[in-house]
């Protein structure tokens, strides 16, 4: 029973040296003056959803300049469904990849950042050496992938006018001498031009 009533004895002790418990105990002697700790800079969280909306915003731009350089002069097909749906998929494409480069390269910056603030590790050093190796590697992929979607249209166009020209009375020429393309025919030279790029 002593040894029930020694360890009471001893958490009431710890009980009654808590702050609350007694009155005379003063924290504010216990706690950081404002001018004793470093000065940390500002905190502020990273607006990602802006980014995204900007790199969306870039893709698009450079995906529907690329498909009025290309399918220009054919005004009902741009306009056509899957063309449409088409620009809408290679721009998103087109800015994940602008989004993918930007954070990489944030995060190169931040690694520095943090060299620059005395974490020297060998560690260190190696995860900045894998972020300039994903950077490389990210920009080949977008040069890759820009040619690759130039490619497309333009071999898209090529299919398109040799469609057009293996079609029986298949333009007819208005008055400004331009070509204006049966709109019934329209979804066949799709249709024939998407079959061709596949075979």
């Amino acid at each position: 029973m002593s040894k029930k009533q020694d360890e009471f004895d001893r958490i009431s002790d710890q009980i009654n040296s808590m702050p609350g418990s007694n009155s005379d105990f003063d924290i504010s002697q216990h706690l950081a003056k404002i001018d004793d700790l470093p000065d940390l800079g500002q905190i502020a969280l990273y607006d990602y959803d802006s980014d995204l909306t900007i790199a969306s915003q870039k893709g698009l731009e450079v995906i529907e300049s690329l498909v009025d350089l290309y399918l220009g002069e054919f005004t009902e097909l741009k306009n056509h469904p899957y063309i449409k749906n088409k620009i809408r998929e290679d721009a998103l494409v087109y800015a994940e990849m602008l989004f993918l480069s930007k954070m990489t390269r944030k995060n190169i910056l931040t690694q520095l950042k943090q060299v620059d603030n005395g974490d020297n590790s060998a560690r260190m050093h190696e995860v900045i050496n894998q972020t300039i190796a994903q950077s490389r590697e990210n920009t080949k992929l977008s040069q890759t992938q820009r040619s690759d979607l130039e490619n497309s249209y333009k071999n898209f166009k090529n299919d398109l006018l040799e469609v057009i020209a293996s079609m029986p009375d298949k333009k007819k020429k208005d008055d400004s001498g331009g070509q204006v393309i049966d709109s019934s025919k329209l979804n066949d030279m799709i249709k024939l031009a998407v079959l061709k790029k596949k075979d």
